[in-house]
């Protein structure tokens, strides 16, 4: 029907659909306001997910958005404080900064890959996978070192040369495949020797 309202040139932008507006009153709601939070405040829906929604009808419509600004999630900059949950989604981060801050090269693999990092250091290109741990066990942070898609599997010596772990006391240890070869889970407070000076 669609197809047939467009050969005849027929307006059908008052439809609806399962939408409680209409194109029509997007582009008043986006005209009319200055940062996306406002416009879907003007059509009563959900900030963060509605944004998303109405950003894709804007753009269908070809509204002008220019002017809106993006509204951070966080008032005032000062807010933002580092958490811990996040550890895993910088762990990798975190070990490149290390290594460049010991003035080594540090590559990104591309992707899929079994290693995190590639490091040039004077024993040559070290394959690097990265791993954190936020979890405790008998006074010791444990860290799994193997994968779970499907069943548990280690790394393979020939996949990777070393592992660098930052547990949740930050603290960073670079250990060799060799040295945890085909072990599972590890606690660190016995690989003491591998633990490496801070960052900073």
């Amino acid at each position: 029907m669609r197809a047939e309202a467009d050969r005849l040139g027929l307006d059908y932008s008052h439809f609806v659909g399962q939408r409680r507006w209409t194109d029509a009153e997007i582009r008043t709601a986006i005209a009319e306001s200055d940062s996306w939070t406002a416009v879907t405040a003007r059509l009563g829906i959900e900030a963060d997910a509605g944004a998303t929604l109405i950003k894709g009808h804007a753009a269908r419509i070809g509204a002008d958005t220019t002017h809106l600004r993006v509204t951070s999630r966080t008032s005032n900059s000062s807010q933002l404080a580092p958490t811990l949950d996040h550890l895993d989604r910088a762990g990798p981060a975190l070990a490149a900064a290390w290594y460049l801050l010991c003035g080594l090269d540090v590559s990104w693999p591309l992707e899929p890959s079994r290693y995190d990092l590639l490091v040039c250091s004077l024993a040559g290109i070290r394959r690097v996978q990265v791993k954190t741990t936020r979890t405790q066990a008998g006074g010791s942070w444990k860290v799994y070192l193997s994968t779970t898609r499907g069943e548990r599997r280690t790394y393979d010596p020939d996949e990777i040369d070393d592992f660098f772990i930052i547990d949740g006391d930050l603290n960073y240890y670079l250990i060799p495949v060799a040295v945890v070869g085909g072990l599972h889970a590890i606690h660190l407070n016995a690989y003491g020797r591998y633990r490496q000076t801070s960052a900073l």
